[in-house]
């Protein structure tokens, strides 16, 4: 049982500091310090120290001796670019593996989402990754989806270290109800289009915003 509730404070703690970092909140370059996150988070050093190895094997934090956790740096716009390239691809077969598996408990989820997304909430990334993630979940590859989760943990930290305007927000609403149609009346060149729309303006973003994160960092 006190294990279970040690893996539950670490998690919890993992899904806070995570969720501080893609909002910008926690910014790249950023010392993580063991006191301070058990203050700020309320959660013992042990889960936390836990969660920080974590977050260092999703890419997000990097531990570095006698110095200890930092926020990571971003990727390079070039990379940043490449690995766009490689998201498309994996997650247009993640989706197109999906769509044969959806029933109608999934499409409510996913709606039930939108709904949320559609009220334009302060943490819409949050219900965006998770639109996402159901989708690909279903796909019933879990090791592609292990590394599609990775690469958009690789940049989300970059196109949500400014809130996003609600105008996106609303493109991006428009896109996942594109997808959502289009999954539902079982088309896949629709998917392919619309997903491959919706990722590529998520580029578009980082493409605007880069040169205030050079000026920062």
């Amino acid at each position: 049982m006190a294990e279970n509730n040690s893996s539950m404070k670490s998690l919890k703690a993992y899904e806070k500091i995570r969720d501080m970092i893609l909002s910008g909140i926690k910014r790249p370059g950023t010392r993580l310090i063991l006191s301070d996150l058990e203050e700020e988070l309320a959660i013992g050093r042990g889960p936390i120290r836990e969660a920080l190895m974590r977050l260092d094997r999703s890419g997000l934090v990097k531990n570095i001796p006698y110095k200890g956790a930092i926020v990571a740096t971003p990727p390079t716009q070039k990379e940043i670019h490449h690995i766009y390239d490689l998201r498309v691809e994996l997650e247009v077969k993640l989706a197109l593996e999906a769509m044969v598996n959806l029933k109608e408990a999934d499409f409510k989820s996913l709606e039930s989402l939108l709904d949320t997304m559609e009220t334009l909430p302060k943490n819409h990334y949050h219900f965006d990754r998770h639109f996402h993630q159901h989708i690909y979940k279903v796909s019933n590859l879990p090791h592609l989806c292990a590394i599609s989760q990775t690469l958009r943990l690789s940049v989300e930290s970059v196109l949500n270290i400014y809130n996003w305007d609600k105008n996106y927000c609303k493109k991006f609403n428009t896109e996942h109800r594109a997808i959502f149609n289009a999954l539902k009346a079982n088309n896949p060149e629709s998917v392919r289009i619309n997903l491959e729309n919706n990722i590529k303006n998520g580029l578009n973003i980082i493409d605007e915003t880069y040169s205030k994160l050079v000026r920062i960092y």
